[in-house]
């Protein structure tokens, strides 16, 4: 619903509510005062009701006065003539209407009856009427047979009284409609007899038959005596029921008086269809002038969010001017110069998100979106990215400060700008730019980063300020190395890293040594479900004692199948544990495993000595020693057979932690043995501090022990400096006889490598060893 056609709504839904609300209110006020007025007129009514029945009596009462002078009658009377009687009685009851005559004796009794013969010498009903005769002119409404009727009685004195006359006027519709005829009476008058208690029945009715008896004794209300809104026949009346004049010895009889609020309610009607018309015709001009209206208000506002739909979709084109002076043309002003400004701002904004600010050269983000887009339009799909690395910059930052490296980076962008023209340059990082050379191979690639080496080798100059910037690229080839931009700048990083440390400074990717492929991650994951599922193994090195020229230990060395490579080196997976902090739960694993198997071969008779690696973050765990011991005594192996290994690196990371944790080892009985010694730099400077059992000599000195002189005399030097020192010397990586017979020459103490043995499985190792054993036995030849 548009909003010009709500703005419609709105104004006729208020106006057409007014005119209910309006209407509503005169109708009820129209009707409470209809109501107000009903009540009044039939109390009135029934009082003028009661006043013209009195009215008929005093007639009636008159008449009979007449007749009471009559000689005739007197005379009858006196001569008990009840013919003639009879005869005076009809004719005059003719006179004034009446259906019934009666001559009352003094004692009471029907002397004479015009409608009923058989009630001579009876007792009239009504003696209290008789009673009250004499004093005052008497009359009452009685009911007979289901008939009501007006009866008056008279005296007839001759000079004394002689009797009484009784005229009965019959109360029957004609009388009533007589009635309504000559007086304000309501059209709804109705007599009603009591023919039961609670029970009464209808005896006359006025002009008009509208059950209002009926009505009220079929719904249980009763007959009202005062003024009361009820329904009859689907219609509102007022009801009141009157109590007449009646003997005591009678029948009750009642007037009930209707008031029909819908008769009142008529006039009014045509009031009502006349505001009705007006209402229509009302809601119609109005409809008409809210709906012009509201196009004139509506239309430029359509206009403006019709502009506003424009401006989300990027087109900021300024909306229609609107030759207006009021508020709208105000806004559409404002509207204009608002869109305007958020263009301006909106394109300032664009270019800070996807420039650097320091040389304002595109970012990493404009960058991978302008290579994408190069790769996939205009059919090319090959290129060279190479990233440019200054490997001098954060140390430049600590020492010269940001504004002089700002500097710096400004120049460096205009030196690589003047070399490679043709290529898009970006800065991608702090220490980073980028170039993309759509479509060069190899050799154009290799050109393009020697210039950008010459250049940005020359020293970055200021007053009194010389810097070498130390500039290195790595290069990635599209699509061999990666068809997306994000593959590329990736690869073209872990290039650039490897040749920050080579001497040309220059470096292709290699997908074979990328220590970041993806593949490396999901391992890590791999590596912990084997943990968790024993998918894990140790081998077992063999130890050679040059002395007894027996097997007496091993280092057990941790071996991976996995269900889908296959086996997998532990230089693949050992260094990333350690990044991940996964290496203390392999090496706990390790630990337990070696243990055990420990265990068994003791239980077998092969008190073998076991030597497990711990790494630097293994000498980072306070609680080491203590779940080593523990190991220990789970699994009820001397401490005295287990040897670790720890590298020179791990000692070197943290000394005094590392050293702290090795004493706590070597206080247990543990012994501790530098694996790989003799590569490292500062082995010596912590080697008097640590409680070291064991020297093992790096294979790098061992393996061409037969051939080299060199390598001879440093092996001599660490077997010598270790025994003065106390320490055990192991050799490893002994591949010929001619290493094992110097090695024992010299005097060392162990020996390892594949010339005595490969590491094997831990039932092919026992195997291994008790063969070795019988051929010692048996003092046959190694």
């Amino acid at each position: 619903m548009g909003f010009r056609l709500r703005l419609a709504l709105f104004f006729v839904a208020t106006l057409v509510t007014v005119q209910l609300l309006t209407a509503g209110l005169v109708y009820e006020v129209t009707r409470r005062a209809l109501v107000t007025e009903g009540e009044r007129q039939l109390t009135a009514n029934a009082q003028a009701f009661v006043a013209q029945m009195d009215d008929i009596s005093a007639r009636i009462a008159g008449n009979v006065e007449v007749l009471s002078l009559d000689y005739a009658l007197r005379s009858a009377i006196a001569e008990r003539d009840r013919g003639t009687v009879l005869s005076v009685l009809r004719n005059h009851g003719r006179r004034v209407g009446a259906s019934r005559m009666l001559l009352i004796g003094l004692d009471g009794t029907i002397e004479a009856d015009t409608a009923d013969a058989t009630t001579t010498h009876a007792r009239f009903p009504f003696p209290d009427l008789i009673d009250s005769a004499y004093d005052r002119r008497t009359a009452a409404v009685v009911a007979l047979d289901g008939k009501a009727s007006w009866m008056v009685v008279v005296p007839i004195y001759a000079p004394q009284p002689v009797g009484l006359v009784v005229v009965n006027v019959p109360l029957d519709d004609a009388l009533l409609a007589h009635m309504q005829q000559l007086s304000a009476l309501p059209r709804d008058v109705e007599l009603a007899a009591q023919s039961a208690p609670g029970h009464w029945a209808v005896v006359a009715r006025g002009d008009r038959h509208t059950g209002l008896v009926d009505s009220l004794v079929a719904s249980g209300q009763g007959l009202p005596w005062k003024p009361l809104l009820t329904k009859v026949d689907g219609q509102e009346y007022m009801v009141l029921a009157q109590r007449l004049k009646q003997p005591k010895q009678g029948t009750p009889v009642v007037a009930v008086l209707g008031y029909s609020l819908d008769h009142a309610l008529r006039p009014f009607r045509a009031v009502a269809i006349a505001w009705a018309a007006l209402l229509a015709l009302g809601l119609g001009v109005g409809l008409l002038g809210v709906w012009f209206t509201a196009r004139s208000v509506s239309r430029p506002v359509e206009a403006l969010a019709a502009a506003a739909r424009r401006i989300e979709a990027g087109d900021y084109r300024a909306p229609a001017s609107m030759q207006r002076r009021d508020e709208i043309g105000q806004l559409a002003n404002a509207f204009g110069t608002m869109t305007a400004a958020v263009h301006q701002r909106e394109l300032h904004i664009r270019h800070q998100a996807m420039h650097d600010s320091v040389t304002d050269l595109p970012n990493r983000v404009a960058a991978e979106a302008s290579v994408d887009q190069s790769l996939g339009g205009d059919g090319m799909d090959h290129g060279a990215l190479m990233m440019v690395g200054l490997t001098r910059v954060p140390e430049i930052v600590k020492t010269m400060g940001h504004a002089l490296c700002d500097r710096l980076m400004r120049d460096a962008s205009e030196r690589i700008r003047r070399v490679a023209v043709d290529a898009y340059l970006a800065r991608t990082s702090d220490a980073q730019f980028m170039l993309w050379l759509p479509g060069a191979d190899q050799t154009a690639a290799v050109a393009a980063a020697l210039r950008i080496l010459d250049v940005l080798n020359e020293p970055y100059q200021e007053t009194d300020v010389s810097i070498d910037r130390l500039p290195s690229v790595g290069i990635a080839m599209a699509p061999v190395d990666g068809s997306q931009a994000g593959t590329l700048l990736r690869h073209a990083e872990v290039a650039q890293f490897a040749a920050g440390g080579s001497a040309s400074a220059l470096s292709f990717y290699d997908a074979a040594t990328d220590p970041h492929r993806p593949e490396r991650l999901s391992l890590m994951g791999d590596l912990r479900d084997a943990l968790d599922r024993d998918g894990l193994s140790l081998h077992y090195q063999p130890k050679f004692d040059l002395v007894s020229q027996r097997v007496d230990g091993a280092e057990a060395l941790l071996r991976w199948n996995h269900p889908r490579r296959g086996w997998v080196p532990p230089d693949a997976f050992i260094g990333m544990a350690e990044d991940t902090g996964n290496i203390n739960r392999v090496t706990r694993w390790v630990l337990a495993s070696a243990l055990a198997q420990a265990q068994q071969w003791i239980e077998r008779g092969l008190p073998l000595h076991i030597a497990v690696n711990l790494s630097t973050r293994d000498l980072e765990d306070a609680d080491l020693p203590a779940r080593i011991g523990g190991l220990l005594s789970i699994h009820r192996v001397p401490a005295s057979c287990l040897t670790v290994e720890v590298t020179e690196r791990a000692v070197i990371g943290e000394p005094d932690i590392a050293v702290r944790i090795l004493r706590q080892l070597a206080e247990q009985g543990i012994g501790i043995a530098i694996d790989d010694f003799g590569v490292g730099q500062s082995t010596f400077a912590y080697l008097r501090h640590l409680p070291v059992s064991e020297l093992k000599i790096d294979q790098m000195f061992v393996k061409h022990l037969a051939t080299d002189p060199n390598d001879r005399v440093i092996v001599r030097s660490i077997v010598d400096l270790g025994h003065q020192l106390g320490y055990r010397v192991t050799a490893e990586g002994v591949e010929d006889q001619g290493a094992l017979d110097y090695l024992a020459s010299i005097g060392c103490d162990h020996a390892q490598g594949y010339f005595i043995s490969r590491a094997l499985p831990a039932e092919a190792f026992a195997a291994f060893v008790a063969g070795q054993r019988g051929h010692a036995a048996a003092g046959a030849p190694r």
